[in-house]
């Protein structure tokens, strides 16, 4: 067993080496630190073990069946690259193409051990429903808005992660979000009052595309009602100040009604900000609940890719991902083809607006008032 144990850590090692920016002086030194940490006494490298087309879960889980007691976190933290590393590269990508430095970012964790789900997240009409667990990267990477903010992915596909800030004043969250927008692209939403502080980013969101309902004011700072499953207003104006001046005072008249809401930022016509009055989503048996972000359209499922080929040759639900009948029963057990992500990216989009209607904080009519009144 100890020879099978010894070829798994050449291979972790060389996989390290190809995939997770293990530097070749390190080699030996991270070598021996996981034999030391799975109890191997005398181990010999071989540069030329070959991991073939296995992932690092693959090569985890070989391990753990020659060594069931190893230690599975600490094992990939002697293969992850420490923070100043992947900052580095990070920053040195920045500076010269955000998109391409933030593939590269989402790209690393996936190829780590961490739960940071490989594919895109699915839906229409704007709103993106993605599996991903709880377990996050235990490297995250730093991102400067307005100052240095720890940045953890959480999914491959639409670049969804977290940025922690404990802030405590309205005109720091909404600084720091209109900074967020300009320098990175897509959306970033917090929940006013939250304990968490937390900020959740994301390529895309469903608000930038949702259909104006009411203009309800046309100065300096338009400001509109949007076409939502829950009231939203858009704010956006030339002037930054003016605009997050409006954004606060709305925020404020809103705290005073006990009205809750979340704010979220996204570069368009300049900068737009969202008020969006929602409770946090409740979670229903496909569905699971969501953060900031869920406010925003973008929501958490559980993993459906088990239905995918289901739903792409058209064959019959097997009992074993019988748990999948209620969306397999309305997406119709008809062959989908290259269409079935499509479909059942609608289909979670379907279960889902219920749940946001259903978490409304106000009625319209609060919101209109709100927005009209002037201080």
């Amino acid at each position: 067993m100890k020879s099978d144990i010894n070829l798994t850590l050449n291979k972790l090692v060389s996989y390290a080496l190809d995939n997770l920016l293990l530097d070749a002086l390190d080699d030996t030194y991270t070598f021996n630190r996981l034999a030391t940490v799975c109890g191997v006494a005398a181990p010999v490298r071989d540069i030329d073990a070959d991991y073939g087309n296995q992932t690092l879960e693959d090569l985890i889980g070989e391990l753990t069946a020659v060594a069931p007691s190893v230690d599975k976190t600490a094992v990939v933290d002697i293969l992850f690259p420490m923070p100043r590393t992947v900052n580095y590269y990070f920053a040195n990508k920045l500076s010269r193409d955000t998109n391409k430095a933030l593939d590269f970012l989402f790209d690393l964790y996936a190829h780590g051990y961490n739960n940071v789900s490989k594919s895109a997240a699915i839906g229409k009409n704007g709103y993106l429903g993605y599996a991903c667990g709880d377990i996050t990267p235990m490297h995250a990477a730093t991102l400067f808005v307005g100052e240095e903010l720890v940045y953890t992915p959480r999914v491959i596909g639409n670049h969804i992660a977290t940025l922690e800030k404990p802030d405590i004043l309205t005109e720091d969250i909404l600084s720091r979000e209109s900074t967020f927008a300009l320098k990175y692209g897509g959306a970033i939403a917090t929940r006013i009052g939250s304990d968490a502080a937390e900020y959740y980013c994301c390529d895309q969101i469903a608000l930038t595309s949702c259909a104006v309902k009411k203009e309800l004011s046309t100065g300096a700072v338009k400001t509109s009602l949007l076409d939502y499953p829950v009231p939203a207003l858009a704010f956006n104006g030339i002037a930054k100040n003016t605009v997050i001046r409006e954004v606060m005072r709305i925020i404020k008249a809103a705290n005073e009604s006990d009205l809750s809401c979340v704010v979220a930022a996204a570069p368009k016509d300049g900068v737009t900000f969202y008020l969006v009055f929602a409770d946090p989503v409740k979670a229903s048996e496909f569905v699971l609940g969501g953060d900031a972000l869920a406010a925003c359209g973008v929501f958490e499922t559980v993993d459906c890719a088990p239905l995918l080929p289901v739903l792409e040759k058209g064959t019959a639900l097997s009992t074993d991902i019988a748990a999948f009948r209620p969306i397999y029963d309305v997406i119709g057990g008809v062959k989908h083809g290259a269409k079935a992500t499509q479909v059942l990216g609608g289909a979670l989009t379907d279960l889902f607006i219920p749940l946001l209607k259903a978490a409304a904080s106000a009625a319209e009519n609060q919101v209109t008032a709100l927005a009209e009144t002037r201080a």
